[in-house]
């Protein structure tokens, strides 16, 4: 019997006891590791955070957690400690009736994809042995694939209106609900370990949930992770962006962004919805995490993964800032998961089992391309096992056409808008509307594989490891105890297998951007909840106790840092929306602020551009420049009648920008733009003389 098959052999939560071992029955092996573990612990507090650089010198998690509590560091006084700054950010709590519409409006959401997601379920006779709460969280994310694909063929279609997303919603809502009968569930026993498990996690979720509903403040998100849904949604249809070529990128998560800004009526506001929806994948996560490990281990085990996995600032920060990432890590649990309960399980009719995984897959590449090294190859790898240990291609195919029901309108999409089916990669296979091999070139050189050295490789494995300013110490203080202990010791093979080619597929084949390993960490959280339950001497639980209560609260204190995220947690909306550009950009906002309300704004060198409300247009530095595209080689009075056709009133031109990207580490940028071009642009009177917005931010008016 192959290991996998023997990943389910006990009921979820039973614990099997093992006569214990030489390292349970000996004392000097337990000091032995707990000196290692607080060695780790001393190593991950010390080490300088890579991505908080200060005046005063490094940042360690150990000054930060130091600095939690007034009094321990002279001179730190409790309004300046973290504790008094968080529990000043969640003070302000009449601020909170702000927020209700946003819970309002990603409620009707959920309740809709719980809907969906329990019909698609019930249909592929995927119950699996799973309790309530497993069962609502693989409903949540089937449901979100199913939403998100309507939106998309609504889209398309030009049927983009709040009413139709109002009221079709609402339908699909109440009929969801009624399907579900959840009068008759059985009530779930109360355990007080699941209560305190959900206590320790609390504070991260609560800040999590509030901080999702903050505005936006990465540039990623600010230039097309909302950015593209707001443009689809002022424009009334989904349609091909040609200056934002990450728009033909699956958009399977930012349809969530666009649904709330058709229920809100209101682009701002309901980019907030589909940032409270994005977060909520991570204690759906969090659940299947659980209830992987506790199928493979004890109870227990599923609730230390949860707690590792969720007390994670990556997490949090996924939760924040409205990432892919966090989504795509919730369909690893979700693959994971559903490939534990039902490889054995033959009351699951074999098509239909590997058509969930399939949909589960498509649902994480429509999260993101990169999937298909995480999700795609490894179940489909494991379709094929099972194909032909039944001898039969009915796994297979199902897997294929279960990926296919999610992935091919996504496809289809770009062949129609470009003619690349994975448009802007295979260049050179498929060809691609607008991508020249120049083009390709810069896409290379910027998202292409690093050099691979010993250097470079030890590096990635300390980052991964614990340097990542968000990375959590529990995985590698646990992790590797799964091994000790006989129950879980092939799981864990199989878990550190599949660890093992994650971060080889990650660190060969992409441009290693750290986001890329976060879906690792699903499989690596199940894998410290097993090795956190290795044993059951009291001497091990005092010493994990310990691991988890430093850990814990270092990483809460990172958490509650901005250096995780914007944490004005209770902060005025209103007012926020007004601040924030002024923050992230003061000369662009403030552009943005003076200029009259029929100004359109040609852009050139700033793509971040989700918070301006004056019409604009603009393009990513993988785009054709606009300015290039529009003026050319034209003569200066030309150039006005194009700029005048298409209502071009000002440009903006950040410098700065421009430069960086021109610098060798950057993406580099078009020769087109330059001082020289503009200057005969003014003698020609094109042009006004330029305004300064900023040091190196200069606005002209189209004459």
């Amino acid at each position: 019997m192959s290991t996998i098959e023997r990943l389910p052999a006990h009921k979820s939560g039973v614990a099997s006891r093992t006569p214990p071992g030489f390292f349970q029955r000996s004392g000097w092996p337990l000091i032995v590791l707990g000196l290692l573990e607080l060695a780790w612990l001393g190593w991950f507090l010390c080490e300088p955070l890579p991505n908080a650089p200060s005046p005063r010198g490094a940042i360690t998690r150990g000054i930060l957690l130091l600095d939690t509590f007034p009094g321990v560091v002279p001179d730190v006084s409790f309004r300046e400690s973290l504790l008094g700054k968080g529990l000043d950010e969640l003070s302000h709590v009449e601020n909170l009736p702000q927020r209700l519409p946003i819970v309002a409006a990603a409620g009707l959401i959920v309740l809709a994809a719980l809907g969906l997601g329990d019909l698609i379920r019930r249909r592929l006779s995927a119950d699996l042995d799973a309790g309530i709460g497993e069962r609502l969280a693989l409903d949540f994310g089937l449901g979100t694939v199913a939403l998100a694909l309507a939106a998309l063929l609504l889209g398309r279609l030009g049927l983009l209106h709040p009413w139709v997303f109002r009221v079709g919603l609402g339908v699909v809502a109440v009929a969801g609900v009624a399907g579900s009968r959840f009068w008759k569930w059985e009530r779930p026993r109360f355990e007080t370990g699941t209560a305190v498990a959900v206590l320790i996690v609390a504070p991260f979720l609560v800040l999590m949930l509030l901080g999702a509903m903050l505005p936006a403040v990465d540039f990623d998100v600010l230039e097309y992770h909302l950015q593209g849904p707001k443009e689809y949604f002022q424009n009334g249809r989904i349609a091909f962006l040609p200056h934002n070529v990450y728009t033909s990128m699956p958009f399977g998560v930012e349809m969530l962004h666009l649904i709330g800004m058709e229920v809100m009526g209101d682009w701002w506001w309901g980019g907030l919805v589909g940032q409270l929806l994005v977060a909520l994948y991570a204690p759906m996560a969090a659940v299947l995490i659980a209830g992987s490990a506790s199928r493979l281990g004890s109870r227990w085990a599923g609730r230390f993964a949860a707690i590792v996995y969720l007390t994670t600032p990556w997490i949090y920060r996924l939760g924040v800032i409205a990432y892919v990432e966090g989504p795509l890590c919730y369909f690893q649990a979700a693959l994971l998961w559903t490939l534990i309960r039902g490889w054995n399980d033959e009351r699951a009719p074999r098509g239909r089992f590997w058509g969930l995984l399939g949909l589960l897959a498509g649902g994480a590449m429509a999260c993101k391309y990169t999937a298909v090294l995480s999700a795609v190859i490894p179940w489909g790898v494991f379709s094929v096992a099972d194909s032909a240990r039944r001898r039969s291609a009915r796994p297979v195919l199902a897997f294929v056409l279960g990926w296919s029901v999610v992935m091919a309108p996504w496809m289809i999409k770009n062949v129609i808008d470009t003619g690349n089916p994975v448009y802007p990669l295979a260049w050179k296979v498929f060809g691609g509307r607008d991508w020249t091999p120049a083009r390709e070139a810069q896409w290379s050189h910027a998202h292409g594989p690093r050099p691979i050295t010993s250097a470079h490789f030890w590096h990635s494995v300390v980052e991964v490891a614990g340097r990542s300013d968000w990375q959590s110490p529990l995985y590698l203080a646990f992790a590797p105890l799964a091994f000790l202990k006989p129950r879980s010791r092939k799981p864990a093979l199989l878990l550190g297998g599949y660890l093992v080619y994650s971060f080889l597929t990650w660190w060969l084949l992409t441009h290693r951007l750290d986001r890329f390993w976060l879906p690792m960490l699903p499989a690596a959280a199940v894998l410290a909840g097993l090795g956190a339950d290795w044993s059951e001497t009291m001497a091990w639980r005092i010493i994990r106790a310990g691991v988890f209560g430093l850990a814990i609260a270092t990483n809460l204190a990172y958490s509650s840092t901005a250096l995780a995220g914007l944490n004005e947690w209770t902060g005025d909306i209103e007012f926020l929306r007004r601040d924030m550009p002024r923050r992230l950009n003061a000369p662009l906002a403030t552009t943005d602020a003076r200029l009259p309300a029929d100004a359109k704004i040609l852009l050139i060198g700033q793509a971040a551009v989700y918070h301006l409300n004056h019409p604009i247009l603009y393009n990513t530095v993988f785009n054709p420049e606009t300015i290039e595209v529009l003026a050319g080689d034209r003569p200066p009075q030309e150039v006005r009648r194009v700029l005048h056709d298409r209502g071009v009133t000002h440009v903006y031109v950040d410098w700065k920008e421009i430069m960086r990207h021109r610098d060798p580490s950057g993406y580099g940028f078009t020769d087109y733009v330059s001082p020289q071009r503009f200057a005969v642009w003014i003698a020609a009177g094109i042009l006004g003389p330029p305004t300064a917005m900023g040091m190196e931010q200069d606005l002209y008016e189209v004459r």
